[in-house]
C-alpha cells in the first residue's frame, strides 16, 4: 500500500525507470555538445530544451511517474505533461535545428535528403499527425487500453512513449520552427489547436459522465486516503477538459505572439502575393531574376507595366468581351 500522495511527492518520490534515464541523460548530453560546437545559440532555447528533460524526468520518473498507476487524476497529469508540455518545450528548443548546426557537412547532407524523403513527409504530415494525435487520446482512455497499462508496465512504458511521439508530431507543423516537416500558415495553426481542444473536450466529458469505474486497477477498497474511483475518474476527465483546453489556449498565445512578432506587418497572404506577381513577370517576360526587386529596377518595372498592359489591350479586343 503506497503512502498519501501530498503536494511534495512528485519531487520526493522517485521510481525512475533504467532505460528512461539513458535516454534523458544522452539527450542533455548531446545537446550541451551542440552548443559547445555552435557556439552562438540562445539561452532561451537551451532553457526551454532542458526545461523539456527536466519536467519529461519528473512525469516519468518522479512522484507522478509512481502513483500515475495508482490515482487517475495524477495518470491525467503524467498525460498532459508527456503529450503537451514536454513536446512544446522540447520544439522550443529546437535540438533539430541545432543539430544541423553542429553537424559535419556530410551528416548535415544525410539529415536533409531524410527529412525530403516520401516516408518523413507523410509521418511529419499535419493531417496525420492529427488523427494519431486523436487516436490516442481516445485510444488510452476509452478503450480497456487504460486497464491493461495500469497493470502491465511493459504496456504502460508504451503509453508513454505514445503521449511523447503523438504530442511531438502534433505540434510539430504549429510552434516548431525546426527543419523537418511541414509549415503550417498562422491561420491553420490556430484551426488545428481549435479542433485538438474539441478532441480533448470530447474525451474529457465522456469521462465526467461514466457512472462506473471504468478501470478496475483504480479501484483500491480501504486505501485510506485519496478520492474514491468514480471521484478519481470524474476529477481526471476534468483536468483532461479544462486543463488540456488551457494548455491549448496557452499555446495559441505562442502562435499569435509568433505571428505577431516575425511578420513584420506583412501578412502570409503578402507573400505569396508578392510571389504569384513574380512568378507570372517572369513567365511572360523572362526578365526577373533570382533577387530583383520588381519595384525597385527600372527594367523590371518597365517590363512588369508593359505585360500589364498587354493583357490590358487582349481583354478590351476578345470577341467575348461583351460591349
Amino acid at each position: 500500500m503506497r503512502s498519501p500522495f501530498t503536494w511534495h511527492t512528485p519531487f520526493t518520490e522517485w521510481d525512475m525507470p533504467v532505460a528512461a534515464a539513458v535516454v534523458l541523460v544522452l539527450l542533455a548530453i548531446a545537446y550541451a555538445a551542440g552548443i559547445a560546437r555552435v557556439r552562438k545559440w540562445r539561452i532561451r532555447d537551451t532553457a526551454a530544451f532542458y526545461g523539456g528533460v527536466a519536467v519529461c524526468a519528473l512525469a516519468v520518473g518522479g512522484g507522478i511517474g509512481a502513483y500515475s498507476t495508482t490515482l487517475f487524476t495524477v495518470h491525467m497529469a503524467q498525460h498532459l505533461l508527456l503529450i503537451m508540455v514536454v513536446p512544446t518545450l522540447l520544439l522550443l528548443g529546437r535540438p533539430l535545428e541545432l543539430l544541423r548546426e553542429a553537424a559535419p557537412d556530410r551528416v548535415r547532407r544525410g539529415l536533409g535528403r531524410v527529412n525530403r524523403s516520401r516516408v518523413a513527409r507523410v509521418l511529419t504530415h499535419p493531417l496525420l499527425a492529427f488523427l494519431y494525435y486523436a487516436v490516442v487520446v481516445a485510444g488510452t482512455h476509452l478503450t480497456p487500453f487504460q486497464q491493461s497499462a495500469a497493470t502491465y508496465p511493459v504496456l504502460h512504458g508504451a503509453e508513454l512513449l505514445l503521449y511523447l511521439s503523438s504530442g511531438y508530431l502534433f505540434l510539430l507543423p504549429i510552434i516548431g520552427s525546426e527543419p523537418a516537416g511541414h509549415r503550417l500558415p498562422p491561420l491553420l495553426r490556430m484551426v488545428t489547436l481549435l479542433v485538438g481542444m474539441v478532441v480533448d473536450t470530447v474525451v474529457g466529458v465522456t469521462l465526467l459522465m461514466t457512472v462506473d469505474p471504468p478501470f478496475p486497477a483504480y479501484v483500491v477498497p480501504g486505501r485510506g486516503w485519496g478520492p474514491d474511483a468514480i471521484t478519481d475518474l470524474h476529477w481526471g476527465g476534468a483536468m483532461m477538459w479544462v486543463g488540456g483546453d488551457l494548455l491549448m489556449a496557452a499555446l495559441a498565445i505562442i502562435v499569435i505572439t509568433t505571428w505577431v512578432s516575425g511578420s513584420n506587418g506583412n501578412s502570409d497572404l503578402g507573400a505569396w502575393l508578392e510571389s504569384a506577381r513574380r512568378s507570372a513577370l517572369t513567365e511572360h517576360t523572362g526578365s526577373l531574376g533570382a533577387g530583383v526587386d520588381v519595384d525597385d529596377d527600372e527594367e523590371a518595372l518597365r517590363a512588369y507595366n508593359a505585360m500589364l498592359t498587354r493583357l490590358s489591350d487582349t481583354g478590351r479586343r476578345s470577341p467575348d468581351r461583351p460591349e
